[in-house]
């Protein structure tokens, strides 16, 4: 009878918006690291899970729907402008990304695995891992970075931020801080991949 191998280290990568982490993960992925990214996941759950949409339809009104499918832009302009209402948003979908993640990892077989999500802190998921990254960027480069790449104004940005948790905060609960001030990159995480190859 072969032997069921033992689970991957489970390690979390966090960053506020613009932080950088996909960009970080796709390092970690050309290491032949196993990354999941929580926020993909998350929407694809959202526009496809028939009870989740019936759900977020109770809790915010059929406005929220546009051409039968979730209208993302104005359920992210209700959620990001009240707290309550994001924590709302998250509980409804955060147990099926959770579930997703649980059958996911099975059949991984490497020394540690990454899990991407902006809100590890927020979902209390960081418990349920190993070690934490927390990934740093300065301020002004992190909201150029989020206009730039969702076509969304400076205003709407910075109002993202202020609904999600500070570094201050964060820094808490991270083992590893990886600061992505737009200099190299690659040597500081094959430093905390031979880290965390060796745990």
């Amino acid at each position: 009878m072969k032997k069921k191998s033992k689970q991957p280290l489970k390690i979390g990568l966090t960053g506020g918006i613009g932080a950088g982490k996909t960009t970080i993960s796709s390092i970690f992925k050309s290491l032949n690291i196993p990354v999941f990214n929580s926020d993909q996941i998350s929407k694809h759950i959202l526009q496809k899970n028939k009870n989740v949409i019936e759900d977020i339809v109770k809790e915010f009104g059929k406005n929220i729907i546009q051409n039968n499918q979730i209208n993302t832009a104005e359920l992210g302009k209700i959620v990001f402008s009240d707290k309550k209402k994001l924590t709302t948003l998250n509980n409804i979908i955060h147990p099926h990304v959770l579930n997703k993640f649980n059958d996911w990892i099975r059949d991984k077989d490497s020394k540690y695995i990454i899990k991407e999500s902006a809100i590890l802190f927020e979902s209390k998921t960081y418990q349920q891992l190993d070690k934490i990254i927390l990934v740093q960027s300065p301020l002004k480069i992190r909201i150029e970075r989020t206009c730039k790449r969702d076509n969304r104004t400076k205003a709407e940005v910075k109002n993202i931020i202020k609904n999600q948790i500070k570094d201050a905060e964060a820094i808490k609960y991270a083992d590893y801080i990886i600061k992505n001030n737009n200099k190299l990159l690659l040597p500081k995480i094959i430093q905390l991949h031979e880290i965390l190859s060796n745990l």
